[in-house]
């Protein structure tokens, strides 16, 4: 589909797309610290690494430029992008991410192709990652098999690596007794944050850059404190704040985005304002709810008066 504005500020692409694209990838200080935490991760040659944040703060993005950093010539790697599986078909995914042939596999017959493939390629000095994405989304018992999957391993070291890459809700899950025998093999753990208001006004014109502007359009710092205070610091939501200025100033055949021009995108995407912290509700949700619940009283009365004077005057 045409996008109207490309053209028309000499765009070569769109610059606040929703799709993670390493082309787009911004190192904030946060994604840094979690790409050197995973090298440490690789250094020590444990089993088991986790990485989560919040739904928006770049996982999926930091997972492929963190596999693409790696030598190929050292490192087998595999991505699991959905894990919402069963065990033999979450094997088979592995087996076919690395390469490995399956067809008409059992578990133990997987396992065993898995298992003479780890050591092959470590007796070879090449070492094997399995990333999986969305680890939140994985059943307990697929867990536990991939707990065992990573019992593969000589007498000094683990030869198969594997990181997830989770929301939050992951850490409460794995400090459940049903999962703490997995929990005590996470050598490494960090949690991606959002970015910083000084952040968000380099990430904007990062990918501005990035999508070919020379000039235009330009974000004024009204905006961008804006932005920064709707969007918590989210790199999914900016992309959706800033696409609709964007169309907001090409509608509106201008190249700035003022303060008022992003209240008016906050608006026409529904996105509400919240306190300084992060914590509670918008004057406007506050008021919404308020002026709901007046209603709601004032209903209740009126229908109590509407029985009651039935009741006097309905049998003289």
């Amino acid at each position: 589909m045409e996008i109207p504005y490309i053209e028309y500020f000499g765009l070569t692409e769109k610059p606040f797309s929703l799709t993670p694209d390493p082309l787009f990838y911004f190192e904030s200080k946060s994604h840094k610290e979690a790409l050197d935490h995973l090298t440490f991760f690789l250094d020590q040659r444990e089993g088991f690494a986790l990485l989560y944040g919040d739904v928006g703060t770049g996982k999926t993005t930091l997972s492929r430029i963190f596999l693409n950093s790696l030598d190929a010539s050292l490192y087998n790697t595999a991505l699991i992008l959905n894990p919402i599986m069963n065990k033999l078909n979450f094997l088979k995914e592995v087996l076919k991410e690395f390469s490995i042939e399956n067809d008409k596999l059992t578990q133990k017959k997987g396992l065993d192709l898995l298992k003479d493939f780890l050591l092959e390629e470590h007796i070879k000095g090449k070492r094997s990652i399995l990333i999986i994405d969305e680890a939140q989304l994985i059943q307990n018992n697929l867990f536990e098999f991939i707990r065992i999957l990573s019992n593969i391993e000589t007498d000094k070291e683990k030869i198969l690596h594997i990181i997830f890459f989770a929301q939050p809700e992951i850490v409460a899950r794995l400090q459940g007794d049903n999962l703490k025998y997995l929990s005590q093999r996470i050598t490494v753990t960090y949690e991606l944050k959002p970015l910083d208001l000084e952040e968000v006004g380099l990430y904007i014109n990062f990918r501005l850059f990035k999508a070919g502007s020379k000039a235009f359009p330009q974000f004024r710092d009204g905006a961008v404190k804006l932005i920064h205070r709707a969007s918590k610091g989210y790199p999914r939501l900016i992309n959706v704040i800033c696409d609709r200025c964007i169309l907001l100033l090409y509608s509106q055949s201008k190249n700035v985005v003022t303060k008022n021009l992003a209240e008016t995108a906050l608006k026409e995407q529904n996105i509400t304002l919240s306190k300084e912290k992060g914590a509670g509700l918008s004057k406007i949700v506050f008021i919404a709810a308020l002026s709901a619940s007046a209603c709601a009283l004032l209903m209740l009365f009126w229908w109590e008066f509407i029985i009651l004077y039935k009741t006097l005057f309905s049998n003289p």
